[in-house]
């Protein structure tokens, strides 16, 4: 498990970051919450690892991160897609 931070970006300009537990095998996520109010839509999430590199959050599933994949989907779209890193999340089918 790696430290990072987990945020979340809002469409009011709120902006929410916490710490977070990063699992580079899984691509699991395990941010810790904190009760705060925000009035909006759900924009971004991602995580920030040490070296500044920012992964992103499924924004269905909000406990994995996105990958890279190469292939063709049941959409006969092409090439280079992101999908979830949760093989049970239906972002996940490449």
């Amino acid at each position: 498990m790696l430290n990072c931070k987990f945020t979340s970006v809002w469409d009011d300009g709120s902006v929410v970051t916490t710490p977070c537990e990063y699992d580079p095998e899984s691509g699991e996520v395990s941010p810790e919450f904190e009760d705060v109010e925000i009035e909006g839509a759900l924009v971004r999430e991602y995580i920030t690892l040490e070296d500044d590199e920012e992964l992103d959050v499924c924004m269905d599933c909000h406990s994995f991160v996105m990958k890279t994949v190469v292939g063709d989907r049941e959409d006969e779209s092409y090439g280079e897609m992101e999908v979830c890193s949760d093989p049970e999340c239906e972002r996940s089918r490449a």
